[in-house]
């Protein structure tokens, strides 16, 4: 049995034992990376004017499957990130349109946040990590040597289901979906994808990531390329999303082409729920209660763009 899925059984044993505050936490907190404003600056003139960004949609997602937030931002000490990483429970690299290379701030401060995350659970600390669309190809950039490896497609603004690959089941991310939700996901165009380049099964198994990354589902675009749509690294509970799960629940520009009937808001909240349970199995935690209250999301307002179309619906700015 691997080592995750001695953590997951764990995980449910504590859950059922109310889980005390020696082995984990009821009162999860998720970081989200904020990154530098693309050349869209979130969907038009963003005013008031800052340097970094977090959309809305993914801060809600997580509060609704029973976390708080932190935002991270770029161009900070490594210090910084060592400190907030040993405060906080769990990472999202949200999607977006910086570069994917060394240079980036959005990319370096990933690569350092991922470094740090690996050094906490070889000693021990379960830190999960997840990656949606950016975050996906970040992930697999960095364990490919930085080297981006993908294949132009067509799947901006679409909305493709989910073809699950051989023992699936065994994954820290479909290990206890239930049978209604793996339906919905199987069967239904209910993922949102907002990417022009895909990770195909070739660019995968021609580069190093198969030594440190397995797929646990792929998507077909209308044209009939299959491309990896989920992943999950072999020894640290990072997990790579190639989709959108916070879109079809949070964004609401009608020209995103996103559904949002209750089937698809219920299928995607699955993804956010796995991210939560896994933080909860460290016990990370701010040194004091006004540190911790100082770094909550909470002390900033979401920014309403004006300007359509709008990207998201709302941002959160920081300078």
């Amino acid at each position: 049995m691997s080592i995750i899925n001695m953590k997951l059984i764990i995980f449910q044993i504590l859950v059922l034992l109310k889980c005390t505050s020696v082995y984990c936490t009821t009162r999860p907190i998720i970081g989200i990376m904020a990154q530098e404003f693309a050349e869209y600056r979130a969907g038009g003139s963003i005013n008031p004017v800052g340097s970094s960004y977090i959309a809305a949609s993914y801060v809600k997602a997580i509060e609704s499957s029973g976390a708080r937030v932190v935002p991270i931002l770029t161009n900070q000490s490594y210090h910084y990130y060592e400190r907030i990483l040993h405060s906080i429970n769990g990472v999202v690299a949200p999607g977006g349109s910086n570069e994917i290379q060394p240079g980036c701030p959005y990319y370096d401060t990933f690569v350092t946040i991922i470094k740090i995350a690996e050094q906490m659970n070889n000693k021990g600390i379960y830190f999960p990590i997840m990656g949606m669309c950016w975050g996906f190809e970040a992930l697999f950039t960095i364990y490919n040597n930085h080297k981006l490896l993908q294949t132009s497609c067509d799947a901006y603004h679409q909305n493709y289901a989910l073809h699950f690959e051989p023992k699936f089941t065994q994954s820290l991310l479909f290990s206890n979906i239930d049978h209604q939700t793996y339906v919905r996901l199987k069967y239904f165009p209910i993922t949102a994808h907002a990417h022009d380049w895909c990770t195909t099964q070739r660019n995968f198994t021609n580069s190093r990531l198969s030594k440190y990354w397995k797929v646990t589902s792929t998507s077909v675009t209308s044209r009939g390329l299959k491309f990896i749509s989920s992943a999950e690294h072999k020894k640290y509970p990072f997990i790579a999303l190639q989709f959108h799960p916070e879109k079809p629940t949070f964004e609401w520009e009608e020209w995103l082409n996103l559904p949002h009937n209750h089937v698809v808001v219920q299928a995607n909240r699955h993804f956010y729920d796995v991210l939560v349970k896994l933080a909860k199995l460290n016990n990370n935690k701010f040194r004091t209660e006004k540190e911790e209250k100082d770094a909550l999301i909470y002390n900033y307002r979401p920014f309403y763009p004006v300007t359509k179309p709008a990207i998201f619906t709302q941002v959160y700015i920081f300078n």
